[in-house]
């Protein structure tokens, strides 16, 4: 588990430079698209039916498929944790910080400063809402003009 979440979390480090690659070398270059480059749900289920036509005892298959399908989540909650908004870690990052504003505050015998305003960041989240769906626009197109093959 500790390697598949250290792999994960390396994934998710290196995926703005994945997603340029993806981009770069195999849409625009019209290269071989690699396996590890990024996948959307259409790539996942597409690999998913690899698996499933593999010709391999089924005890191996479901092995296979239980492996990708625990990545893939672990990976996508590594992701939600990521302390921007609109994902759940810039919640948790702006609730985190209220509580710090609160005990700077009582420790300097100062009145509750209140709740944070995350309302202010909200153009951030747009940027980031537009960001994510470009990302997931360019995956998508590449899981269906260039698809990642297991074999």
């Amino acid at each position: 588990m500790w390697d598949l979440t250290y792999r994960s979390a390396a994934a998710l480090v290196s995926l703005p430079i994945r997603v340029y690659e993806l981009v770069d070398e195999t849409l625009i270059g019209g290269g071989d698209r690699s396996l590890d480059s990024p996948v959307s749900v259409v790539g996942a289920s597409r690999l998913g039916g690899e698996i499933a036509a593999m010709e391999q005892p089924v005890v191996s298959k479901i092995a296979i498929f239980l492996g990708l399908a625990a990545s893939l989540n672990l990976f996508l909650f590594l992701f939600n944790l990521l302390p921007i908004l609109p994902l759940d870690g810039g919640h948790v990052a702006g609730a985190l910080y209220e509580s710090v504003k609160r005990f700077i505050a009582r420790v300097r015998g100062k009145p509750d400063p209140g709740p944070v305003d995350t309302a202010k960041l909200l153009p951030v989240a747009y940027v980031v809402a537009g960001v994510l769906l470009a990302v997931g626009v360019v995956v998508i197109w590449a899981d269906l003009v260039k698809p990642i093959t297991l074999g």
